[in-house]
């Protein structure tokens, strides 16, 4: 998948300041470890510039000047503190007016970017992830493409819940879709709502996966050892698709109450997810039927 390594190297970059006349000020990442539009989401609702480049808040000639932040309205006590953690940041980000902007690899700031530098990059463990190549090896498992650049987006940890949209949009209602009882991050929207917990139990009696997970470590781990199997039977196959159409429905579903305003339930996610299950893992499997808890599923039904 081209993502697998285009995302991976994408993290890796960082605009190296020069003349800031090519720096996208809130979409570039240039000063810390992500664009600031998500590090200082509050400031960035209000400023006055939203789009522009970085040359636009520097007020002075060449290297000779401060950063300006205009924003149109006054303060809440957040804010203030928000505000100020930015200027802080801005005052040690250093304008050289007589070089261009450029583009820096972080792993290898003395030697530049290189395809071993690259490779290695994009196969390291990160904190409380499995490694860009095992994310792979799940994502890879047989259901349709959409699905596989969804799962891959889920791993990656930037699913647009409500809580991720509040980062940079706080006046949304944050809020499970499903369940309304807690915030709607990843954690709960796809392992810890109520709703979403009898469903994973349903499907631990069905595939025996182990569930309901109590972590996203369990999840992808149980992912991994359906997609690393070596038995090629019918059956394995199809359980394959079992996490990946889960994790699908309870999104759909999720969507049709948010978009559509339908109720949600139980029975709406796991009849999606066993439809799937069916449909494409006999498919994938060149199966006619497949037996799920000693009944026997035809395609399309």
């Amino acid at each position: 998948m081209i993502f697998w390594w285009f995302g991976g190297l994408f993290e890796g970059h960082l605009v190296g300041l020069g003349s800031v006349e090519t720096i996208r000020f809130w979409e570039d990442v240039w000063l810390g470890e992500a664009p600031l539009r998500f590090r200082f989401p509050s400031i960035f609702q209000i400023a006055v510039v939203r789009e522009g480049l970085a040359c636009l808040f520097w007020q002075g000639r060449g290297d000779s000047g401060y950063w300006e932040m205009r924003v149109r309205k006054n303060l809440n006590d957040d804010e203030v503190d928000d505000y100020l953690n930015l200027l802080e940041e801005l005052h040690g980000a250093q304008v050289e007016g007589a070089r261009a902007d450029n583009i820096v690899w972080k792993p290898t700031l003395a030697t530049g970017f290189s395809v071993k530098s690259g490779y290695s990059w994009v196969r390291r463990d990160q904190i409380g992830l499995p490694n860009l190549a095992q994310k792979h090896k799940v994502c890879g498992c047989k259901v349709p493409l959409k699905v596989r650049a969804f799962i891959w987006i889920f791993y990656q940890g930037k699913v647009l819940t409500k809580s991720y949209v509040a980062r940079w949009a706080p006046e949304v209602d944050r809020r499970c879709a499903l369940c309304g009882l807690d915030d709607e991050s990843v954690e709960h929207l796809f392992l810890f709502c109520p709703m979403v917990r009898e469903v994973w139990g349903r499907m631990a009696a069905v595939g025996g996966l182990g569930g309901p997970f109590n972590s996203l470590e369990e999840l992808w781990a149980a992912g991994r050892r359906l997609c690393s199997a070596g038995d090629r039977s019918v059956q394995a196959k199809v359980s394959q698709s079992y996490i990946p159409t889960v994790i699908w429905s309870i999104w759909l579903t999720r969507n049709h109450s948010v978009f559509r305003g339908s109720i949600p339930y139980v029975e709406n996610i796991w009849e999606l997810a066993m439809r799937c299950v069916v449909d494409w893992g006999c498919f994938c499997a060149g199966a006619s039927s497949i037996n799920i808890m000693g009944g026997s599923f035809i395609i399309g039904m």
